[in-house]
This record gives C-alpha cells, structure tokens and sequence, in this order.
C-alpha cells in the first residue's frame, strides 16, 4: 500500500479475531468474533452540524470489484451503507467536533467491540487525538472510498473498503494531512461492521 509523501508516514495494522473462511479470497484477513456494540457512538448534534458547516467536501465512494454475484440494486446499498461507515468514523476521529480540542471518546462508530479496543491503542493514528489540541480548524479536501465486495449467493458477504482521506489544519500546526488504507467489514445483525483496518497517516 502506497504511503502518504512526502514526509514520514506512520501505520498501524490490526486484524482482529478468528479466521473466516469466505475472507480468505478477498482479504486473506480474519474476523472478530466479537459482537458490535450494543450503541455505536454518534456524533452530538452540535458537532454534526460543525461537521456539515465545514466540511463540505463530498465522499466519493466507488466499487473496484465485486467476487461472485450480486445484483445491481444490491451493489448499489452496500456501497451506500459502507461508505456511511466510512463517513461516521471519519466525522468522529478527524473532520467532527470543535477545535482546539484533545478528547475523543467516541471515535470509532462502526467498529466491532475487540476492533474498537485495538483501536483506541493507536489513537494517535487512527484520529486526530496528538495534534487536536494544537488545531483551530480540520477541512476535509478529498474523500474517496473504494470497495472490493465479496458476495455469494447473491449477497454480500464482506468487503474491503480502500480509502484517501485528505484534510487540511489551521492553527499551530497548519498542513494537509493524508490517512489512507483498507478497512475489513462484515455484517452483523444487518449492519457492515469494522473488523480490521490497515492505516497509515502523515504529512501530505
């Protein structure tokens, strides 16, 4: 996976749990076996609406490839419910929420409950937690998600979703920051669930 340049790039690899079977062919990850969480965290209502007054950059979500078949109105739902995911944990960890700030207890809507455990270890990658407190401002810049979906009997099954997000900061430390990677979903009590992801973030 190509890393963000120039500059140093930081990468934080989890794949969470037991092996599943009809992953191998598209991820050669594993599954957690762990239930979602019984309430995924969400954005208040103020910080939704400084999310949409600020970052009015649209995600752009595509699909690569689909393994086995699906239907066309099928295709069309995964790739909107994934890419809302990808949205709401994009809103929590970076775009969301007033600057300056340092807490993020809610940054990982989505996930299940062992690939949100592993997650809130690399924080410092995985949201903007290190540098919030040095921000005035986060603008998102480009948003693009695109998704290898593995489907059998005419339904999906999991999906990796590749992933550039662009963002650029005002305030003490002014740039554009690149996080970019794959995250691995599977559906749990009919919702797509982060299990696993592969992210690097850095300077642009």
């Amino acid at each position: 996976m190509p890393r963000p340049s120039p500059g140093r790039a930081h990468r934080a690899r989890r794949l969470v749990g037991l092996a599943l079977v009809l992953l191998v062919p598209l991820t050669s990850a594993c599954q957690s076996s762990a239930e979602p969480s019984a309430a995924p965290d969400r954005l208040s209502r103020s910080d939704a609406q400084a999310t949409l007054a600020s970052n009015p950059a649209p995600t752009k979500v595509g699909i690569h490839r689909v393994h086995g078949r699906l239907p066309v109105a099928r295709r069309k739902a995964v790739r909107r419910q994934v890419g809302a995911v990808v949205d709401r944990w994009w809103e929590a960890a970076y775009l969301g929420g007033t600057y300056p700030r340092s807490s993020f207890p809610a940054a990982f809507p989505g996930f299940t409950a062992a690939a949100e455990q592993r997650a809130r270890a690399d924080k410092a990658l995985l949201t903007n937690q290190t540098a919030g407190p040095r921000l005035d401002s986060v603008t998102a810049r480009q948003r693009k998600v695109t998704l290898d979906i593995l489907a059998t009997d005419r339904q999906a099954r999991a999906v990796t979703a590749q992933f550039v997000l662009k963002f650029d900061t005002t305030g003490q430390k002014t740039g554009t920051t690149t996080v970019r990677g794959r995250l691995f979903l599977t559906r749990k009590r009919g919702a797509w669930r982060v299990f696993g992801y592969d992210v690097a973030k850095g300077a642009r």
